[in-house]
């Protein structure tokens, strides 16, 4: 007899940030890595901050940052979909 299974959900604890200046590309990215992260786990939350002071404490001077748990994934560019993802799953570990 087969039973169904509840969606997998990961019980790690993740930090996913977006940072931007709320410029078109910083809100493209949010809704990118909003839009996977769900698709990974329902539960995962992604926060968008447009404090730009923030961007130069981590030392950048380019817009948007995706950062993962304290660490920049990406800054000054969009990265494509199959990188957030693998960044999302590599830090859920």
């Amino acid at each position: 007899m087969l039973r169904a299974t509840a969606p997998v959900t990961f019980m790690s604890k993740i930090k996913i940030q977006v940072l931007g200046s709320g410029c078109p590309t910083c809100q493209s990215l949010y809704d990118k890595v909003s839009e996977i992260s769900q698709e990974i786990d329902q539960n995962l939350k992604v926060d968008y901050i447009t404090d730009v002071q923030k961007i130069i404490e981590l030392g950048l001077m380019s817009s948007p940052v995706l950062v993962i748990n304290d660490k920049v994934i990406s800054a000054g560019r969009l990265p494509d979909d199959e990188e957030i993802k693998n960044n999302i799953l590599e830090n859920l570990k």
